[in-house]
């Protein structure tokens, strides 16, 4: 008896350090639900402890609810159960019991023990495997594009429908600044040494940057070489018109080899914004096709010296390499010198980045400024996939260290033009908390009235066959791409959205084509200066609310940036009731 008593505080144990760490979110879901499964075997056993044959019973049954328990974690729970979930994890173990008794009331000990078992471990096996199979056939659906969230709004009727091709950037005739990228194989030296085919946008890694100033209009005239399956450039953050977004089978189709495409916008948002192709991204960008788009505002403040740097793709560097954005670092920079580096992050997780020997200031996050930044010292930079960060600092007279956490190399080594000094490898402990970080204002979002629209988006994930082995594939509000529900919004609307994360892993949310304002982080609301971003993430446990107004027409993707879990089930989309696309079947990251 006691032995079950440890066992029963040390799963309370886990709980309280799990959502400590973790989250309330993740236990609600994994310890509430599967909390009546855990905890009846100790009271039957309680109850039943004097008779030899319940005793007996709830042994057995003690070890099957392990058993399901695992299951249900990895394989069923969603995140709005249904009536057959409750059952499975209430009823199933309820009827099971019964089965049990009635088994050693009736067969017992007429059966071999090692049939009983064998058999057991075939149904155990089976039932993982359809799973796995059936998971898989979500994956494969055709998507049930009736489904429909409008979000607790008004559900429109417009008559007058308006085709994504028509929603496009300026006329040729009043373009100022022109591009021309090419994107083909290429086999060169990687940071780490060694040689491997990169896909590259005009040969270079990071591709070329783009570099214009507020007011401009840029256009790209992209042209394939020899990417077998077609690319695209999707303008990361910047909110151009639909037509422009770069996203095959929604916006555009994919452009093949020896086709081109040309696309058109007005840069009228100053800030760090990046590209990179949007067809299968995931093996795409982690082969090099993306680079930086800076779009410089008409009158700077103050002279700054500029530093674009990535932090490379899993494929072209899995420890985090910083790569320049536009081929210079300074090895030495004059003190007094103001220093801009504006980092973006091409790798499919949240990379922790360290500035040491100076104080430092957030300027701006995803291209928005900052009002009123402070110094900060001694506190690591998380910046989301797909996120950017402008850091800025005052040159001192000695040296100033820019590195990944998990770069051995140690990364970027800035020294002073008047001595030389060892610059510091030391990992602080404090993290970077955009939501206290500046100054508050008022943001251009009023969201002191009722919103229009209120979705929520809760992630979760399960286990299935995919491409012939076993993933995680990633759900949001339990359902696999194409099966997620369409979030639909009329033009002008002021929308909230609540991200709930109950999986076991970061997901940093991009919604192209809007910027969103973060109203909340689990639950208490942001103090410091007014946080727009475009690429969200969130961690296990999690809870966002965010908000934005709908004032760009299209069919937008609202997914996760780490690119794998978007290949494996994690995107939707945003559609304005007015908008349609001619273009057939479904995008895939």
């Amino acid at each position: 008896m006691m032995g079950n008593v440890l066992l029963l505080f040390a799963w309370f144990v886990v709980a309280v350090v799990a959502s400590l760490s973790i989250g309330w979110e993740f236990i609600r879901q994994i310890f509430g639900m599967l909390a009546p499964m855990v905890v009846s075997p100790f009271i039957l056993l309680t109850i039943f402890r004097k008779r030899e044959l319940w005793n007996r019973l709830v042994q057995r049954y003690a070890i099957f609810v392990a058993w399901f328990a695992v299951f249900m974690i990895a394989f069923q729970i969603p995140a709005f159960p249904d009536g057959w979930t409750y059952f499975e994890c209430f009823g199933l173990p309820i009827l099971i019991f019964f089965l049990l008794y009635v088994w050693d009331r009736f067969f017992g000990g007429r059966f071999q023990m090692r049939w009983i078992v064998s058999g057991s471990v075939l149904v155990i096996v089976g039932f993982i495997f359809g799973s796995l199979v059936l998971n898989a056939t979500a994956m494969q659906a055709n998507g049930h594009e009736e489904s429909l969230d409008w979000g607790g709004g008004k559900i429109t009727n417009v008559k007058e429908l308006v085709d994504v091709t028509a929603l496009t950037g300026p006329d040729a005739a009043v373009v100022t600044k022109r591009f021309q990228f090419t994107a083909a194989k290429k086999r060169m030296e990687i940071p780490d040494g060694s040689k491997k085919e990169l896909w590259l946008f005009n040969g270079e890694l990071t591709g070329p940057v783009i570099r214009v100033t507020q007011g401009d209009v840029v256009e790209v005239t992209l042209t394939n070489k020899n990417i077998a399956d077609g690319v695209t450039i999707h303008w990361h953050g910047y909110d151009v018109p639909i037509a422009e977004d770069g996203v095959p089978d929604i916006s555009q189709k994919a452009v093949a080899i020896g086709e081109s495409y040309t696309y058109r916008f007005k840069a009228d948002t100053a800030g760090t914004f990046w590209y990179h192709s949007h067809n299968q991204s995931s093996e795409q960008v982690g082969h090099g096709l993306f680079g930086s788009l800076i779009v410089e505002p008409k009158k700077q403040s103050k002279e700054e010296l500029e530093i674009v740097g990535f932090v490379a793709p899993k494929y072209i560097d899995a420890s985090g390499a910083l790569l320049s954005g536009d081929g210079t670092v300074p090895k030495k920079i004059k003190p007094g010198t103001n220093v801009r580096i504006r980092l973006g992050n091409a790798h499919n997780k949240p990379q922790k980045l360290i500035l040491n020997g100076t104080a430092f200031q957030v300027a701006a996050i995803d291209g928005n400024a900052i009002h009123k930044p402070t110094n900060l010292k001694e506190t690591y930079l998380q910046i989301p996939a797909g996120g950017r960060m402008d850091v800025t600092f005052t040159m001192p007279n000695h040296a100033v260290r820019l590195f990944d956490a998990k770069d051995e190399r140690g990364g970027w080594v800035f020294q002073s033009t008047t001595t030389t000094t060892k610059a510091s490898m030391e990992v602080p402990d404090e993290v970077f908390k955009p939501e206290e970080y500046g100054e508050q204002q008022a943001s251009q979002l009023d969201v002191s009235a009722d919103f229009d629209r209120e979705f929520e988006m809760v992630f979760d994930s399960k286990l299935a066959f995919f491409d012939g082995m076993v993933h995680h594939l990633w759900t949001i509000n339990g359902e696999l791409y194409p099966n997620t529900p369409m979030l639909m919004v009329s033009e002008g609307d002021i929308v909230k959205t609540t991200f709930v994360n109950r999986s076991y892993s970061h997901h940093p949310m991009h919604l192209h084509g809007h910027k969103m304002l973060v109203l909340t982080r689990n639950g208490v609301a942001t103090t410091g200066s007014p946080w727009w971003t475009d690429t969200l993430n969130v961690k296990p446990g999690e809870t966002y609310e965010v908000a934005f107004k709908a004032d760009n027409p299209g069919i937008w993707m609202d997914h996760c940036h780490n690119l794998d879990h978007a290949t494996n089930g994690m995107m939707m989309h945003l559609q304005y009731d007015n908008v349609y696309t001619p273009f057939s079947g479904h995008t895939h990251e």
